[in-house]
């Protein structure tokens, strides 16, 4: 079902209107709205989106969605009363969803869900239409936007992220959007302020397994809460692992080749190069094997896929500047990632040195000095120095002063980076990884 007209639209959501003008889209902030497109008007926790209908209407809104309650101006706009917005925009793409013939593929995880997404979406074409939400659409709002404006009703399969930022997320989540594989990638501390233990963030995942739709649960194995995990929902579960034998798929490196074990199809099968860096990577692509095994693919079809994988932007992008390596992987941070993202480093060149540039990983609550404290030891035995961002990174620069190893501390990006060129030299390798309000990809811009 594409939703072509504002009396289409007035309809599914239970009102009427004699505007029959074209939809090109919607939207929830006037900042991003374009002429043609429907504006919903959400009540937000700090601003309500009723007083950015004049925007909409100087934009060139087709019409806006607002409360029953609303009583101010229309700005000659059409408007389509509902109780809640927001519910209406959710309730409205669950049933264009139950319209369609599509299989979901939906992946959750502490952190790869978006490169896991892209890992399914790329293997999956090689047989199927396939659609996808676009970067890191994956909460409440972003993924009814993203179901509503970037497919077609077309495509066989919808790989959707579906992120969590507390308990319930997901179950919500899996309501407008039932999936019929469900892909549990990891479980860290991630938004752990809203959390009491790693054990409830595990449980608060499993919940994309709950739906009686769901057919099959894929799940990484090097989940600490893995048995707990896997007995919840009635669904068949499948596990992945790179070193666990125990896992349906295992993937061991042979040089720059990767073996994968198939315990279910009692064979070992080699993959070829997968040059794509970093070994929570391999984790990645694991997830997306499974998936695409499940739904049929042939290794044939996989083995092609392979070389065309890639990493989002942002996920350990290499770039090179004053003859010094700089690892760009400033996407946003946990210490899973943060630890990751250090084993992944390349070896610098004769007489250069690795540096960590690490802001610090919000979002933590008393979770804050234990991450950051891991990912200082961590980096002892990963890079000659370290230059941090931030106040919660006083754990790392403690533990580094302790060990009697040179690491600097800044509050201020700008500053840091003019203290980090006067320390570069040709052949250093310089990883940037922060939480994403650090802005740490400006670093490079910054950079003389």
């Amino acid at each position: 079902m594409i939703i072509s007209s504002i009396r289409q639209l007035a309809s599914l959501l239970g009102s009427t209107t004699s505007v029959d003008a074209p939809i090109a889209g919607f939207a929830v902030d006037s900042r991003l709205l374009s002429k043609n497109q429907v504006f919903f008007a959400l009540p937000g926790a700090k601003v309500d989106g009723h007083i950015f209908l004049s925007q909409a209407s100087a934009i060139g809104a087709s019409a806006a969605v607002v409360s029953t309650d609303y009583q101010g101006e229309s700005y000659g706009l059409p408007l389509i009363r509902c109780k809640d917005p927001l519910a209406s925009l959710q309730e409205l793409t669950k049933n264009i969803l139950n319209a369609r013939q599509v299989k979901i593929v939906a992946i959750t995880g502490s952190v790869g869900k978006t490169t896991t997404k892209d890992f399914v979406t790329t293997i999956l074409q090689e047989r199927f239409r396939v659609g996808a939400t676009p970067g890191n659409s994956n909460s409440q709002i972003g993924i009814p936007l993203a179901i509503l404006n970037h497919t077609t009703g077309h495509e066989e399969v919808l790989v959707i992220e579906m992120g969590m930022t507390h308990p319930g997320n997901l179950t919500s989540l899996i309501q407008i959007a039932p999936p019929n594989i469900a892909i549990i990638t990891s479980v860290g501390l991630v938004h752990a302020c809203n959390f009491t233990s790693l054990r409830e963030i595990a449980l608060a995942k499993a919940e994309i397994l709950g739906h009686k739709k769901t057919e099959l649960g894929i799940i990484s194995r090097e989940i600490e809460n893995f048995d707990e995990m896997d007995a919840i929902g009635t669904c068949r579960k499948l596990s992945f692992s790179v070193g666990s034998r125990c896992a349906n798929f295992c993937l061991h490196t042979n040089g720059s080749d990767v073996d994968l074990h198939v315990v279910n199809e009692e064979k070992t099968i080699n993959l070829g190069p997968f040059l794509v860096p970093g070994k929570h990577n391999r984790q990645n692509l694991l997830a997306a094997i499974a998936c695409a095994r499940s739904l049929g693919l042939s290794w044939e079809e996989i083995k092609a896929a392979i070389p065309k994988l890639s990493l989002p932007e942002r996920r350990l992008e290499i770039q090179q500047k004053r003859g010094v390596t700089f690892v760009n992987d400033s996407y946003n941070a946990s210490a899973l990632s943060v630890k990751a993202a250090l084993d992944a480093l390349p070896s610098p060149q004769l007489g250069g040195k690795r540096i960590a540039v690490l802001g610090e990983m919000l979002e933590l609550g008393s979770f804050s000095e234990m991450c950051h404290r891991d990912v200082a030891e961590a980096a002892l035995t990963s890079v000659d120095c370290m230059f941090c961002l931030g106040k919660e990174c006083a754990p790392i620069v403690e533990r580094w002063q302790q060990a009697q190893r040179p690491v600097e501390w800044f509050f201020d990006r700008k500053e840091l980076t003019q203290a980090l060129e006067k320390h570069l030299v040709p052949g250093d390798v310089v990883l940037l990884k922060g939480s994403r309000a650090n802005n740490l990809w400006k670093v490079l811009e910054e950079i003389i």
